[in-house]
């Protein structure tokens, strides 16, 4: 089973208490230290990392790349969902259209070519996902994406909807514009399978909650485990210790009643806490 470094702790975000995260955004504000945990699991074994277009994730590449002293694949989420949300609370469509064309270099957008833009994004919405897409995986071009994941926010509403031509467009944008692998990110694993088998859609990359408790297990453990264990594709296990709730030793047995998991997401911070994990999972 690969170990794959979770993004969470990076960016501020902590499952056990406001505090570690408040913590962890103060050490990991400065990117150097982030770059020093990552180079450490690379050299540990750790085979992948997980990035997403966040302010800091875009930072922390920068240093990556002038300071490359290890190699390791990444696995980009798209988008940054809570930063759209922000952005359009903040400045509404037209601003959030603007930051993403910003991010790719491009330093000023008359209004006539923004307008033209909202209005493709009011009349298809198809097209305007795949153009907003592009801008978004812009600056990480010049890395080694392994797969690109689509965020369970929009995963899952999608599958609600079951807009099966958003799926299908997705999937072939991405392997034919991009030369990449692409990934589903979702809290429903059942309704993830089961909607592409109907639509006969091939197996793809997914990640999906799997731990002990059932935490985020939808629409319950036993479905879940039921629904891995006779699917084909490509599984990345997330949030196996369950935001805290469980032992790397009690994640690991779970794990392992599964023969066809084959990537694991955990999140550390520190080397004793990376060389743990790779201990035990070894």
């Amino acid at each position: 089973m690969e170990l794959i470094l979770g993004h969470n702790q990076f960016i501020g975000i902590s499952h056990i208490s406001e505090e570690k995260a408040r913590e962890r955004e103060k050490k990991f504000s400065n990117v150097e230290n982030i770059y020093k945990v990552v180079e450490k699991a690379a050299e540990l074994g750790y085979k992948g990392m997980i990035i997403e277009t966040h302010p800091r994730m875009l930072e922390f590449l920068e240093y990556y790349k002038n300071n490359r002293t290890f190699d390791i694949d990444f696995y980009l989420q798209v988008p940054y969902v809570q930063g759209y949300i922000q952005k359009m609370n903040e400045k509404g469509l037209s601003g959030l259209i603007r930051d993403i064309i910003h991010r790719t270099g491009i330093k000023s957008v008359s209004v006539m070519a923004l307008k033209s833009v909202i209005n493709l994004a009011k009349r298809d919405y198809l097209s305007m996902a795949t153009s907003a897409l592009q801008l978004e995986i812009a600056p990480f071009v010049d890395v080694d994406i392994k797969a690109l994941f689509l965020h369970n926010v929009v995963t899952d509403l999608l599958l609600a909807l079951k807009v099966t031509d958003a799926f299908i467009e997705y999937i072939e944008y991405v392997k034919e514009k991009f030369d990449i692998e692409p990934g589903f990110i979702t809290l429903n694993f059942q309704l993830f399978k089961n909607s592409f088998e109907e639509w006969r859609i091939e197996p793809s990359f997914v990640m999906t909650p799997v731990n002990p408790g059932g935490y985020d297990m939808n629409p319950s453990k036993e479905a879940v485990e039921n629904a891995i264990k006779d699917y084909k594709g490509k599984i990345m296990a997330m949030n196996i210790l369950g935001g805290g709730a469980f032992s790397v030793d009690e994640a690991c047995k779970y794990l392992k009643t599964f023969e066809n998991i084959r990537y694991c997401v955990v999140g550390a911070s520190s080397e004793e806490h990376l060389r743990g994990i790779v201990e035990v999972m070894k």
